[in-house]
């Protein structure tokens, strides 16, 4: 059964993934600076390791919300009418 949708919780996924990203990239660039650097390889391989599950899981519920058919529409005001310009 899908998750309820929380704003909260999407923008944890949404941080969590672009976390991860930054991790990577990071590391991607200390590798293409200096492609014989054993450490930045090291650091790149456990970046990837320790971020792909947790950032999979987040994608895949920012991925069901993304996919969600219901339009969002405001909730009721107070019944006062907004004067026309």
């Amino acid at each position: 059964m899908p998750e309820p949708f929380s704003n909260r919780q999407s923008l944890v996924d949404a941080a969590t993934v672009l976390a991860a990203r930054r991790a990577i990239d990071r590391e991607i660039a200390h590798l293409v600076a200096d492609p014989f650097d054993r450490d930045a390889a090291e650091r790149l391989q456990d970046a990837v390791g320790a971020n792909a599950e947790r950032a999979q899981r987040a994608l895949d519920r920012l991925e069901h919300l993304s996919g969600q058919d219901d339009a969002w529409t405001p909730a009721e005001t107070s019944g006062r009418e907004e004067p026309s310009p």
